[in-house]
């Protein structure tokens, strides 16, 4: 029970750590991942800070989910769980676990091809092989999977906000990424659209 506890803060870890050794070894091989071109809009420069203190909050609450400690951030009532069903419990860890599978077969399959942003002078080839045959954005896909897992296994408010925010935020970065991949990609993009689906 008590590995139960702490298997979505050991996911997340696992899934960080392989992202960052992922960059790393595609950065030793001299491949930028992040994107240097156009500016950033000025709202952004707003959102960053704030973003980043959400998820400074998340990973003290998933931590906190964890390791029981006593002190919180949020006041009990946005963290206290709302259902407390096993089999909700049961059904969030699988979700999770689902989620690190499709990650590690996105990062192979991604091979050469990571980036992050969007960069007119450095994309990358289009992938369309393996799990990218079954859905066009599986790291996406992956991140969903593992923000609705985590607010399964333990249904507070404020898991359930977060993992609402993550998939509409992710939704609308994939509208915009499509756009851009049609525009680099041409009419190869536009055959993957139509015979592979955007999540499924």
């Amino acid at each position: 029970m008590k590995f139960l506890s702490i298997f979505p803060f050991v996911s997340f870890i696992f899934l960080a750590t392989t992202l960052i050794v992922r960059i790393i070894y595609l950065r030793k091989k001299g491949i930028r991942v992040s994107s240097k071109s156009g500016e950033k809009p000025k709202f952004l420069v707003f959102l960053y800070p704030v973003f980043g203190l959400l998820f400074l909050v998340w990973l003290a609450e998933l931590a906190n989910l964890a390791f029981q400690f006593s002190w919180s951030f949020l006041p009990e009532f946005v963290t206290k769980s709302l259902l407390n069903f096993q089999w909700l419990r049961y059904a969030g860890v699988i979700l999770i676990f689902i989620s690190l599978v499709f990650w590690v077969l996105t990062l192979l399959d991604f091979r050469y091809s990571l980036r992050f942003g969007f960069d007119d002078k450095n994309q990358g080839e289009l992938v369309t092989r393996g799990v990218f045959s079954q859905s066009r954005n599986p790291f996406f896909l992956s991140i969903d999977f593992f923000f609705t897992g985590l607010a399964l296994f333990h249904p507070s408010i404020f898991f359930l906000i977060m993992a609402l925010l993550t998939l509409i935020s992710i939704h609308f970065f994939i509208l915009k990424e499509e756009k851009f991949l049609r525009k680099h990609y041409g009419e190869a993009y536009k055959k993957y659209q139509e015979k592979t689906g955007r999540y499924f």
